[in-house]
């Protein structure tokens, strides 16, 4: 089913993304497995969609969401949209308050297929977190307006911070969907995966979960208890194909 090929980069860049992939990542790599798309942004998009098409529970149900986690400038989502936007009903989170105002005064862009822009932050549960504007810039990170939970930020000084609004995930994908809906979920969080992740897997909304494209930032938040947690073995990995789910990693 998943025979094509990933898409070519170079010897040199793969090397340079890969040197400090965890071993699990390493071995997936290795099988050639579609988990990882090791990449350019925009081939691991068009891959991306490739592999949506491919998913034969998806392309059977009678509804199919999309649903972008950290949808930013909207640079990735609107390719997502472009591709598939006559396929799917639409909905994107974004905890940065400018960014969803945007987001919301271009809605005419949207008008066949609205979009339903939510400003919060992906949970494990509603209420209000604390946020930072991520200030460092390490060359392969540069800061580009990201923002992540303030546990994690590097820089923590207070004209950083910021309260926003945060919602269960499984609660928010439950409430804009129904069994019959099957769920794409691009999730580009900011470290938040390490919770987001485990926390689906608990909740009865993966029964419509076909396909998570995930962005794993190891390389951000190299805190090793969290990284060795879901990726030294593949037990996780197992257990989301354990129940349909297809678990994509696409830096």
């Amino acid at each position: 089913m998943f025979a094509a090929p990933l898409p070519r980069i170079s010897r040199r860049r793969r090397k340079a993304l890969s040197q400090s992939l965890p071993t699990g990542l390493k071995t997936w790599i290795e099988a050639r497995d579609p988990f990882y798309l090791l990449a350019e942004q925009t081939q691991v998009i068009d891959r991306s969609v490739e592999i949506i098409r491919q998913r034969p529970a998806l392309w059977t149900a009678s509804d199919r969401l999309f649903c972008d986690l950290g949808f930013n400038n909207r640079k990735v989502f609107d390719r997502f949209y472009a591709a598939l936007a006559p396929d799917f009903r639409w909905c994107g989170l974004e905890l940065q308050a400018e960014l969803h105002d945007e987001a919301v005064k271009d809605a005419p862009h949207y008008a066949a297929n609205p979009v339903d822009f939510v400003h919060a932050a992906a949970g494990t549960s509603d209420g209000d977190i604390e946020i930072a504007l991520d200030g460092r810039d390490d060359a392969y990170h540069p800061n580009d307006g990201s923002t992540t939970v303030l546990s994690l930020a590097r820089d923590q000084s207070l004209g950083r911070r910021r309260t926003v609004p945060a919602l269960d995930l499984a609660r928010f994908l439950l409430d804009r969907s129904t069994p019959d809906t099957k769920i794409v979920v691009k999730m580009d969080v900011e470290g938040a995966e390490y919770d987001l992740l485990p926390h689906l897997l608990k909740r009865d909304v993966m029964s419509r979960i076909d396909l998570i494209l995930c962005e794993f930032h190891w390389r951000r938040f190299p805190f090793p208890g969290q990284i060795a947690q879901l990726f030294q073995t593949d037990e996780m990995i197992r257990r989301y194909r354990g129940r349909g789910v297809l678990l994509l990693s696409w830096r």
